[in-house]
């Protein structure tokens, strides 16, 4: 994937971003309606929903950064043919996040400090899985070769090779999320292509650092 393809595809191929960003936001409704907050409901229709919508995003990025060319149609493929794969890999973070709110809920009602291990345990999976499901969703969705326990390695090889790489996407969606809640909700819709743009960067950049190994 070209960075300066991906970037110059931009524009043309605005479109199926678009409509593409549009289809994360519906997809982040569901659970914002039927279960808002912080909650295991909300983290597996997360799951369930959101994150096969983000990869097809992401995948579309990275055909532009590979091709220059991106339609809607293509998205809707990708979003039928990723959705397993999407889902099965989004739910390693939200066990993670539904693990860390039962522990700091327990230790919260009993302020017991021999809970704190299993709150800082459950705390450092979340952060750590969080990052490493974005790059191995992208990674995944390219390479359908690489998968199970190979794919999560690579994409925690690379999180922790260029960390503020990747936390330079999740930022943007924080922003964004602020920006959204501050002034005008609609800012949400331009928010999923930019922050796919990054994470699909971030991805691909430091995945071409890698060294090649030598026959």
């Amino acid at each position: 994937m070209s960075p300066r393809r991906l970037l110059r595809g931009v524009w043309p191929n605005l479109p199926a971003l678009l409509c593409a960003s549009v289809a994360v936001c519906v997809a982040a409704t569901v659970p914002v309606l039927v279960a808002p907050g912080v909650n295991p409901v909300a983290g597996a229709l997360y799951a369930l929903l959101v994150a096969p919508a983000a990869t097809a995003l992401a995948d579309t990025v990275t055909r532009i950064g590979g091709t220059g060319r991106a339609t809607v149609r293509g998205f809707a493929a990708r979003l039928v043919r990723l959705w397993p794969f999407a889902v099965r890999q989004a739910l390693v973070p939200a066990v993670a996040a539904v693990l860390l709110l039962a522990a700091l809920r327990v230790w919260t009602a009993t302020g017991s400090m021999l809970l704190l291990p299993s709150v800082a345990l459950t705390g450092a999976a979340t952060v750590l899985a969080v990052p490493a499901a974005m790059a191995a969703l992208i990674l995944g969705a390219a390479r359908p070769a690489l998968r199970g326990r190979r794919l999560w390695v690579t994409a925690l090889h690379l999180v922790a090779r260029r960390p503020v790489r990747f936390a330079a996407a999740l930022c943007l969606v924080l922003l964004g999320v602020w920006a959204a809640a501050s002034w005008s909700a609609s800012l949400l819709l331009l928010l999923p292509a930019p922050a796919a743009i990054v994470a699909v960067a971030a991805v691909w950049t430091t995945a071409a650092e890698l060294p090649t190994p030598h026959h």
